[in-house]
């Protein structure tokens, strides 16, 4: 792909050639003026694809309605135009991108001008601020991304979650997932690279650690990903002790440095994940080894020793790596497509999800909660010795919490030898929550599990904290709401929208008019705005941001929330298909919850380190 034509306007001759001469280095053929006629002479004369012009000359020089395209490829009648403003816009217009050139220097504005042409070529938009990239590992697997990044010869980072991939020219040189690093890290992150993610350019510190050739690097990661399924399937869960035990051979055999490193964690009594963190091999061969060191006799596991697991379902849409991490059990519901039947979140991804929604020969999809039976089969499946507390989406949106309730109570009057999980609690409770709502309330239960509350206590505190979690949103449509009956008294107040964007909240479970504001770019400051009314910004907020296939405003709401707020952690959700299915394609939203300082030291992320996810 050629890359496009840049015509620079600017009358600061040192600033012109410093832009010129920047972009000219990255292969952009470039052309500059230095007043408004020239520029607007070449603008009309030589059909440029991207204009960076003085504020000052904007309205001489660009032409009308200039847009931000949003895949690669373009095909825009007119040409993007970048405005070099005096400072920060603090409204968005529909005027195109704007850079605070007055207050940043000729390297940086090069910087996110490399990065508006970067998201250009590769297909990725750029954030309101041309700071960084942001994608969706849906619409562009890991595995297309990093070809494409390596054609763009981008220097920079990807950034997934907290882990991160230094390129230099495009090349993978160094990885960090945790407190893995090199190959390691990088097979991590391949294996678990779902969700929203971001690319941002810029000179690397990183020294290298990584000397394999992209092709080689995907298929050593590849190889990785399946060889950790496939040991980890004859694995317990990741959080089980690792135990040392001396077979009448263990002296006699030769161990490999791995094995040796694997024995060493097994003699301290580490848990699996540990050891998977402290060996340096990849985590499938690692695992690889555990599992050998297992059928030889000389490794035993123990079961973890919390004393209760939470129980969710699928509407609280939390990656598996999360879900993993705090040992949250996810009990899917039904997406009806047609005459297809998929269990969300198990063969039907967010991504493919949405793909079928944009295709016009599907019917509307409908959602159907787990039975009394397949909540029954899960209880028996994960309760064993432990107690149980399962958190679910609101009744008023779902049967779900109803036919969990209903298992429970069953299980009750069964005798006591085949009851799920014989005399151990059930606690089931109702959210008044959906999709990230639902999603921080199970992490936050999952981690007052792990600091050893029983389920009536666990229950009790969730109890407390619910009426405290603040859910807001924003749609494109109140279609899906309304053809699935969930839009309740949202729908009388905004009748036809005609540009509107509804915010909607939940309260008492239960959908409801918020707000509404009209275009797109006015809707994530005012659930900003919103949010302060509900929450105060000057003590810790633990928050959670959503999205249905539309990462750019989830990352600018992020961006929002964490200048407006003390917030202690994010956790990131992509809408899947049980929610998507009544919000529809292009929804953001957030879930705020203040904790008293009794509650942040009972609920607050934990420094200990993390399983991998599979």
């Amino acid at each position: 792909m050629a890359r496009p034509t840049v015509l620079v306007v600017d009358t600061q001759e040192q600033r012109r050639k410093d832009l010129a001469n920047g972009l000219a280095a990255f292969g952009y053929e470039v052309i500059t003026a230095a007043d408004g006629e020239e520029g607007k002479r070449f603008a009309a004369g030589l059909n440029p694809t991207v204009i960076v012009v003085e504020a000052a000359l904007r309205e001489r020089v660009s032409p009308p309605a200039p847009t931000l395209p949003s895949t690669a490829g373009g095909g825009e009648a007119h040409p993007i135009c970048v405005t070099l403003a005096a400072q920060e816009a603090q409204t968005e217009d529909d005027g195109g991108p704007s850079i605070p050139a007055a207050t940043l220097g000729s390297e940086e504005i090069l910087r996110r001008l490399r990065t508006l042409l970067v998201g250009r070529e590769v297909g990725l938009e750029a954030s309101a601020r041309l700071d960084s990239l942001v994608g969706d590992f849906q619409t562009i697997p890991f595995f297309d991304l990093l070809p494409a990044l390596e054609r763009a010869v981008v220097t920079g980072r990807l950034l997934v979650g907290d882990d991160e991939v230094t390129l230099v020219e495009g090349t993978v040189v160094a990885a960090r997932a945790e407190a893995a690093r090199g190959l390691k890290a990088f097979c991590r992150v391949a294996r678990r690279a779902e969700g929203s993610f971001r690319v941002v350019l810029g000179p690397a510190a990183t020294a290298r650690e990584i000397d394999k050739d992209t092709l080689s690097l995907m298929a050593a990661a590849m190889e990785d990903q399946h060889r950790f399924t496939e040991a980890t399937a004859a694995l317990p869960d990741l959080a089980s002790t690792l135990r040392l035990v001396m077979a009448p051979a263990f002296f006699a055999t030769q161990f490999t440095p791995s094995q040796q490193m694997v024995l060493g964690g097994a003699h301290e009594n580490n848990s699996v994940w540990t050891v998977l963190d402290a060996v340096t091999l990849p985590d499938g061969a690692v695992a690889e080894e555990i599992v050998q060191l297992h059928r030889l006799g000389f490794v035993e596991f123990s079961e973890p020793e919390a004393r209760v697991r939470i129980v969710t379902d699928s509407t609280c849409d939390l990656p598996r790596e999360v879900a993993m991490r705090n040992r949250i059990h996810v009990v899917p519901l039904s997406v009806v497509v047609g005459e297809a039947i998929y269990k969300d979140g198990v063969d039907l991804t967010p991504g493919a999800f949405y793909k079928l929604l944009q295709s016009k020969r599907q019917p509307f999809p409908r959602t159907s909660p787990p039975t009394m039976g397949e909540f029954l089969t899960h209880y028996r499946l994960i309760a064993g010795q432990r107690d149980v507390v399962s958190i679910h989406i609101s009744e008023k949106m779902s049967q779900t919490v109803v036919n969990a309730k209903a298992a429970a109570e069953h299980g009750r009057t069964e005798p006591q030898q085949s009851r799920p999980g014989g005399a151990t609690a059930l606690e089931v409770l109702d959210s008044s929550q959906a999709s990230i709502g639902l999603g921080v309330m199970a992490v936050l239960a999952a981690r007052l599990a792990e600091r050893g509350l029983s389920a009536a206590e666990i229950r009790s505190r969730i109890e407390g904290m619910r009426p405290r979690f603040h859910l807001l949103f924003v749609v494109d449509t109140l279609d899906y709401l309304a053809r699935g009956g969930r839009i309740g008294k949202a729908r009388a107040a905004f009748g036809s929208l005609l540009g509107i964007k509804p915010i909607l909240g939940l309260v008492d479970g239960e959908v409801v008019p918020i707000d509404k504001v009209r275009g797109g770019k006015a809707a994530q400051p005012r659930l900003v705005e919103l949010f302060k009314k509900r929450v105060d910004p000057a003590k810790p907020v633990i928050a959670g941001v959503g999205h249905a296939s539309a990462p750019v405003w989830a990352d600018r709401l992020r961006t929002l929330l964490r200048e407006s707020f003390t917030v202690s952690e994010i956790i990131d959700v992509e809408i899947g298909p049980a929610v998507g299915a009544h919000v529809g394609p292009g929804c953001v939203g957030a879930v705020m919850f203040q904790p008293t300082d009794d509650e942040m030291q009972l609920v607050g992320a934990t420094s200990q380190a993390t399983p991998p996810s599979a």
